[in-house]
């Protein structure tokens, strides 16, 4: 981050959003889990797919908006070098490239049924 405040204030306030968002995915996630694993009326059970499509939307908007940014690195070197060293670190530890669309659903509700137990 710069030493200049006006620019610390705006670093800030994007790394509260980001973090807001996080924790309303969560929150949105485990109401998923919590209509999929006890909701009992048709209406509950309609949340399920509003949400899907919603989120569907949401996802497709960020997609479409953001998707330029991450030529960053491409074209700046600091980036560049942080993913050159992240992909040799991927490799030496044998991870695959597999693309975030390829996830294991069910380690992932394990994963949120674990933590709203928590």
């Amino acid at each position: 981050m710069s030493s200049d405040p006006t620019r610390q204030t705006k670093d800030i306030h994007v790394l509260q959003l980001l973090t807001r968002l996080v924790k309303e995915t969560d929150r949105l996630v485990r109401l998923a889990d919590d209509i999929d694993t006890h909701a009992t009326t048709p209406q509950a059970k309609a949340a399920f797919n509003l949400i899907g499509s919603e989120v569907n939307g949401i996802l497709g908007t960020i997609k479409t908006s953001l998707e330029p940014l991450y030529r960053l690195y491409e074209l700046d070197p600091g980036m560049r070098k942080l993913a050159d060293s992240r992909r040799s670190n991927e490799k030496s530890a044998g991870l695959s490239d597999a693309s975030d669309d390829n996830y294991d659903e069910r380690a992932l509700w394990a994963d949120v049924k674990d933590k709203s137990d928590n």
